[in-house]
Formats: C-alpha cells, sequence, structure tokens
C-alpha cells in the first residue's frame, strides 16, 4: 500500500464569495486540452516514473502511520529488543485489550501473528508454549536466556 498511495493534502478553502460558479461549464469548453494533458502526464509517468513532492510524501507518511494500529501498540506497550521474549498468548490479549480500548479492529490471534511476522519478529515455541522472540510487554524483564 505504501507504493501505491499518495496522499495529496488540500488544504486550502476558497471563499464562496471568491468561488468560480462558472468553473464546470469552462472545464467543459477545455476538455480536448484536459484530456491531452492528462495523456502528455500519463506518457511522462510511464517514461520518468512519478516523483511526487514532499507535501505529498509527508502527508502520506503522515497518514500511514496514523493507520498502523499494530505499530501503534507496539510502540505504546511493547519493547522491541533482541533479548526480549513474550508468549504469543500474553502479545495477543496485550494487543486485543489495547485494540477495544482505542476502538481498534482485533482480528483473529493467527492474523496478529503472521504481521508481528511481516514486521521482522521470529516465532518460536519454548515450554510447549508458542513465543515470540525480539518483543515483550513494556512491563517485563529482558531475557538474556532466550530457548
Amino acid at each position: 500500500m505504501r507504493r501505491r498511495l499518495h496522499l495529496v493534502p488540500f488544504t486550502v478553502t476558497i471563499p464562496s464569495e471568491k468561488r468560480n460558479h462558472a468553473l464546470p461549464e469552462q472545464l467543459l469548453e477545455e476538455r480536448d486540452g484536459i484530456l491531452r494533458w492528462a495523456i502528455d502526464g500519463c506518457l511522462e509517468w510511464q517514461r520518468i516514473g512519478l516523483n511526487p513532492p514532499a507535501c505529498v510524501l509527508s502527508a502520506t507518511e503522515e497518514y500511514l502511520e496514523s493507520e498502523d494500529s499494530l505499530g501503534r501498540w507496539i510502540q505504546d506497550e511493547c519493547q522491541l529488543n533482541p533479548n526480549t521474549r513474550a508468549a504469543t498468548d500474553e502479545l495477543y490479549q496485550s494487543w486485543k485489550a489495547w485494540g477495544e480500548k482505542c476502538g481498534e479492529h482485533i482480528g483473529s490471534m493467527r492474523k496478529f501473528s503472521d504481521d508481528l511476522c511481516k514486521r521482522g519478529l521470529k516465532r518460536a515455541r519454548s515450554n510447549r508454549e508458542r513465543i515470540f522472540i525480539g518483543i515483550a510487554k513494556k512491563d517485563a524483564q529482558v531475557q538474556e536466556d532466550l530457548l
């Protein structure tokens, strides 16, 4: 999604007394030139690629960060450290409580585990329970002996 989404910030609102109420008719009169401009822009995009301005990159990044509920949970509730580990169930229960409090979609434990793996965290087994290495709740002790 990061590769495909570009958020264009519209930061100006034209006051009603300054709005061009004849704009639809003017655009209709210019439709051939507008279509030519769009085709030329598409050809240039195919030739050299998209180079969005900094304000678009910034707005897109800000939006994606605000939509990353798992990332916010990790930041709020967890510590990332190669010497930490936590039971998958313990992490999921923390995620579930946090998500319900924040009004986020929880999803299944399987999806939760898969999403943690996509972030580079490693699944393992220890004492007949499933764990994740490299993450723990913030109040957990750092483990020197992983397995």
